[in-house]
């Protein structure tokens, strides 16, 4: 979908044959200043025994990644062209 207040992206692949990862990305404009992003992942281990890796993993990455988007975001002052 690509409206002028909503756009989203969904985007998938396999990595190394182990896991297939998609991630889906949502903007949504709110007002002239503030867009709501949402971005949801999932990772599917291919094999059986990456699902015991899984267990360990945390959101780290995740919630460095969107701490990046959010300060460029707010850094560069990005308003309408955000969204449009």
């Amino acid at each position: 979908m690509n409206e002028a207040n909503e756009k989203k992206l969904k985007v998938g692949f396999t990595l190394a044959k182990m896991f297939e990862i998609t991630a889906f990305y949502e903007l949504n404009k709110i007002n002239d200043n503030k867009t709501s992003f949402t971005y949801t992942v999932t990772s599917r281990p291919l094999k059986w025994f990456l699902k015991l890796f899984l267990l360990f993993a945390t959101d780290k990455v995740v919630v460095e990644f969107l701490e990046r988007v959010k300060n460029v975001a707010e850094t560069e002052r990005v308003g309408n062209d955000f969204i449009s």
